[in-house]
C-alpha cells in the first residue's frame, strides 16, 4: 500500500492535479509542493490527535455495552448484529425470506459495486453536469443510511417494510444511473456521436 501511495504522489508531482470541470489547463494547477504538502501534513496529525485521544482516554467508546454482558452458553442472545460496516449487507440478507435467495443478492449487493466503472460511460468528467445523476445519488445515499440503520433493528412491521423496499432501491439505483447519463448526454450533445467518449 505504501508503494501505491508513492506512486500516486509520484505521478500527481509530475502531472499535477486537475480542476473541478476536468479540463487540462496549465495556467490553473496549483504547485503541489508547500501547499500539498503542508495540507496533508496537518490532515494526518489532526487524525493521529484524534485517533491518539481515543485510543488512551476513551478505549471503550466504540464498543457495544452488550459485549459486557456474562455470556450464557445455553441462550442465543436476541439481536445478534455484525459491525456498522457490514450492517448494509446484514440488511439486505435479511430482507430476502429464502436463504439462498439471501445469499445470492447478498453476493450481487457486493458484485454489483463493480460494475460502476464499466457501465460509466458519460461524456463529461463531473457529476455536477447531471442534475438527475446527482439526484439519484443522494437518493442511494439515503438508502444506503436507512439500510445499516435498519439492520439494528427487529423484524417487526416498519422496520421489515423499509428493509425490503431500501434493498430494492438499492439495486434500482444501479440500474437507473447508467440509462439516465445516457439520456441526459444525449439531451446536452443532441444525439451526436454518443458511442465514442471523449477523454
Amino acid at each position: 500500500m505504501l508503494i501505491l501511495i508513492v506512486v500516486h504522489i509520484l505521478f500527481l508531482h509530475v502531472t499535477g492535479s486537475n480542476n473541478p470541470l476536468g479540463i487540462k489547463v496549465n495556467r490553473e494547477k496549483v504547485p503541489f509542493h508547500t501547499y500539498y504538502t503542508i495540507k496533508d501534513l496537518v490532515g494526518v496529525f489532526i487524525f493521529l490527535f484524534i485517533f491518539a485521544v481515543i485510543v488512551f482516554f476513551y478505549p471503550t467508546v466504540f464498543i457495544d455495552p452488550n459485549n459486557y454482558l456474562v455470556r450464557d452458553s445455553i441462550d442465543t442472545p436476541i439481536h445478534i448484529k455484525p459491525e456498522w460496516y457490514f450492517l448494509f449487507a446484514y440488511t439486505i440478507l435479511r430482507a430476502i425470506p429464502n436463504k439462498t435467495g439471501g445469499i445470492v443478492i447478498l453476493v450481487l449487493s457486493v458484485l454489483i459495486l463493480f460494475t460502476v466503472p464499466i457501465f460509466n460511460k458519460r461524456k463529461f468528467v463531473r457529476i455536477r453536469f447531471y442534475p438527475v445523476s446527482q439526484v439519484l445519488f443522494w437518493c442511494f445515499f439515503t438508502t444506503f443510511v436507512i439500510l445499516r440503520w435498519v439492520g439494528t433493528k427487529g423484524t417487526d412491521y416498519p422496520f421489515d417494510f423499509l428493509r425490503k423496499l431500501c434493498t430494492f432501491n438499492y439495486f434500482l439505483y444501479f440500474f437507473f444511473v447508467p440509462i439516465c447519463n445516457f439520456m441526459w448526454d444525449w439531451v446536452l450533445l443532441g444525439g451526436i456521436n454518443l458511442t465514442v467518449k471523449n477523454s
